[in-house]
């Protein structure tokens, strides 16, 4: 089950990526937004969304990146939907 965070770290991707599936960030872009004492939380979340398959992992010489799979990518437009019919 995901908690509000992990859907908001999907979303946040969603949406920077500019609904793109290709597009990957490093976790210090991910976290860029959200509050500083949530940092933690967030690297947390995503090690969980990519464990259960919805973030992939991209290595890099100077780290990591992290985008979302064909099935997170359909949850974040799923989010995305349902956040448009609540207005």
């Amino acid at each position: 089950m995901l908690t509000e965070l992990d859907k908001a770290v999907l979303f946040t991707i969603y949406k920077r990526a500019n609904k793109s599936k290709k597009a990957h960030f490093s976790i210090e872009f991910i976290c860029k937004g959200f509050p500083t004492n949530q940092h933690g939380f967030i690297k947390r979340s995503v090690e969980k969304l990519r464990k259960i398959g919805l973030l992939y992992i991209k290595p890099h010489p100077s780290g990591r990146s992290y985008g979302l799979t064909d099935e997170g990518w359909e949850l974040a437009r799923k989010l995305e939907e349902k956040c448009k019919t609540k207005l």
